[in-house]
């Protein structure tokens, strides 16, 4: 497995992590339960844009993994 390609699953993860947690957060009726996935959603959240850039500049710096 590549650089690439691991990024790749690692960003498909992430995006599913994050749908995940936020359909916990949106099914539970406990409040803390409630803020305590809805922070983590938001890590992750924060965590997507970072490892698309990572992704990006590998694209960028070897050419046989440019699309």
């Amino acid at each position: 497995m590549t650089t690439k390609s691991r990024i790749e699953e690692t960003i498909a993860h992430a995006e599913m992590l994050s749908g995940q947690l936020r359909t916990c957060a949106l099914d539970t009726e406990m409040e803390s339960v409630r803020k305590m996935y809805e922070e983590m959603w938001q890590q992750v959240e924060e965590l997507i844009p970072r490892l698309r850039g990572r992704l990006d500049h590998v694209q960028d710096e070897e050419p046989q993994f440019r699309p």
